[in-house]
């Protein structure tokens, strides 16, 4: 998530959307009273300078040990500032403040929700829970199948913290009592051309550059499409679990 006071715009960071990519890239625009929640470590890790206001309340929360951090690299450095600013902003925002729901982002920078441009990404549900779960299962040993991991989703069952219970469903990031609080979407099937128009909407020149962030979790024989993935059953859960979202936006299996 990004509040931009020099571009008067949030971004609102959908899961598994090419948010970090989309955050990352709009980084370099962004003025030194700007807050940037979203892909810290990422924007450190392409070298581009945080914030002065990022900094600030990071150095903050980490008791002034920023300096002592950015000498052990770049990785350790944006780890500790994002970790920071989580916990800065947990108490208004909720658990997860890169993916705060839209009603908690307007109750704590209410000035900014009432006047400032609000756009966000949105992915086929079906291919972004392909995408979540094979995010989720990375690095693991002895990974459960998707179809556990949908019928787990579908019980409200974490297989151990595998499944994110919290924060799998991106409807309630961008819209308020049900209603679409974002004044554009952007949809992930098209999403060099949307960006292009809402930043163009926004009044800023951007280059068009988007980095590969947190890419290459999905493995060679699921890229050919999500299709491939589902049962029957499973493709009627996710129906279920996102019918909003599907119909909203016209997405199907």
């Amino acid at each position: 998530m990004i509040i931009s006071h020099r571009h008067r715009f949030i971004f609102l960071h959908n899961r598994k959307t090419a948010g970090s990519s989309v955050a990352v890239s709009l980084s370099r625009y962004l003025g030194p009273d700007d807050l940037q929640i979203s892909a810290i470590p990422e924007t450190v890790g392409e070298s581009i300078p945080l914030t002065t206001r990022v900094v600030t309340e990071a150095n903050a929360m980490a008791f002034h040990l920023l300096p002592v951090a950015r000498l052990m690299g770049r990785k350790i450095y944006g780890r500790v500032v994002a970790r920071s600013i989580d916990h800065a902003y947990r108490p208004h925002l909720g658990r997860k403040p890169p993916h705060a729901p839209a009603a908690k982002v307007a109750a704590t920078f209410p000035d900014a929700w009432e006047n400032y441009t609000k756009f966000c990404v949105v992915r086929n549900p079906w291919d972004k829970t392909v995408s979540d779960y094979f995010w989720r299962i990375k690095g693991i040993a002895d990974p459960p199948r998707f179809d556990t991991y949908v019928r787990a989703l579908m019980a409200g069952d974490s297989l151990n913290g595998i499944v994110p219970l919290e924060f799998h469903d991106n409807w309630p990031l961008y819209t308020v009592d049900d209603r679409i609080a974002a004044d554009h979407v952007i949809r992930y099937e098209d999403l060099m051309a949307g960006l292009k128009d809402v930043t163009q909407r926004i009044g800023l020149a951007w280059d068009g550059w988007l980095p590969r962030s947190k890419t290459g979790t999905r493995k060679a024989y699921a890229r050919k499409g999500y299709h491939e993935m589902y049962s029957p059953e499973m493709a009627s859960i996710i129906g279920t679990l996102y019918a909003k979202e599907a119909a909203a936006f016209g997405y199907t299996f």
